[in-house]
């Protein structure tokens, strides 16, 4: 209970405890919704996502989109698209650097995870693909992200309204 003296020689008292409560219950229902929250991502321009009726939640993993016109690594652009393939001369340099860029990203995360053994840490990324490509592509992206020791996939797909 605080105190304060008026002016005229009266105290006045203040009770803070049910303020503190109010706090108190504010602060956990903010934390509670927070975590509660699903992850919301944006969807490229240039991507139509298949619909689905999946329940499962995304998590913040890096992501590859592959989209009518090109390849993507967490928004860097890797290469070009054409008739959803890479373009024969480039097709091997432009797949060195996928190779080289997930390396990046999987070494990053293993910096930053607070996994003791890192042998048995498990590599997700979450692919954005335009319902139109071709299975060709999305498999040999995968050889990719499984070299770099990304070992779980998930697909990202659009919410069916039922």
């Amino acid at each position: 209970m605080a105190s304060i003296g008026a002016e005229n020689g009266q105290q006045v008292s203040l009770n803070v405890m049910p303020l503190l409560d109010i706090f108190s219950i504010l602060i956990l229902f903010l934390l509670m919704s927070f975590s509660s929250d699903p992850v919301n991502h944006d969807v490229n321009q240039g991507v139509e996502l298949p619909n689905s009726l999946s329940m499962v939640s995304l998590d913040e993993v890096p992501t590859i989109v592959l989209s009518k016109s090109n390849v993507m690594v967490n928004d860097k652009v890797i290469g070009n698209l054409v008739n959803g393939a890479f373009s024969e001369k480039e097709e091997k340099e432009l797949y060195h650097v996928l190779d080289v860029e997930l390396e990046k990203l999987a070494e990053a995360g293993k910096k930053f995870e607070k996994v003791e053994d890192k042998e048995k840490m498990v590599e997700t990324l979450t692919f954005e693909i335009d319902k139109s490509q071709k299975f060709r592509l999305l498999k040999r992206v995968m050889l990719s992200a499984q070299q770099a020791e990304y070992v779980k996939f998930k697909l990202m797909v659009e919410k069916q309204t039922s």
